[in-house]
């Protein structure tokens, strides 16, 4: 694959400079035949044949890099979670039924983004050491979409 890659822009070198000098040649040798001045054309042929190969070299480059596949790609946009749980609201501790984790309810109703998404279905009733609490299971929670902030 490169071969053929570097054997086309060779082609295309080799025929660029002979466009180049074929250019030169034909109008520098009347004007050396007349003895007068060319009025630069001999300087436009010059340019001419470097404006071609520029220009062959951007056609050959832009054309193995989509051949090989290293075209950037677009990333996506990332989305908003709107389901962060704060961290500051995240309780843990042990009951009489047990350990538990989760976070306070009203620290949740205050400080999440929109408060109408919380499950319903995932609160509790715990006892700490300050009486009984509203909590959102953080398992529950995490099921239904929540992370933690």
């Amino acid at each position: 694959m490169m071969l053929r890659t570097l054997s086309k822009t060779l082609t295309a070198s080799a025929l660029a400079i002979t466009l180049a000098v074929t250019g030169m040649a034909a109008t520098a040798t009347p004007a050396a035949a007349n003895g007068h001045r060319n009025n630069g054309a001999e300087a436009a042929a010059i340019f001419g044949g470097l404006l071609l190969l520029y220009g062959l070299s951007q056609a050959n480059r832009n054309n193995s890099v989509t051949r090989h596949g290293h075209v950037p790609r677009v990333q996506p946009v990332p989305q908003p979670n709107y389901r962060v749980a704060p961290a500051r609201c995240f309780i843990e501790g042990y009951d009489n039924n047990g350990r538990y984790r989760g976070y306070r309810a009203r620290c949740m109703q205050n400080h999440v983004a929109y408060p109408n998404l919380l499950p319903a279905n995932c609160l509790r009733h715990v006892w700490t050491e300050r009486g009984q609490r509203r909590i959102y299971g953080a398992h529950c929670l995490r099921n239904n979409g929540w992370t933690h902030g």
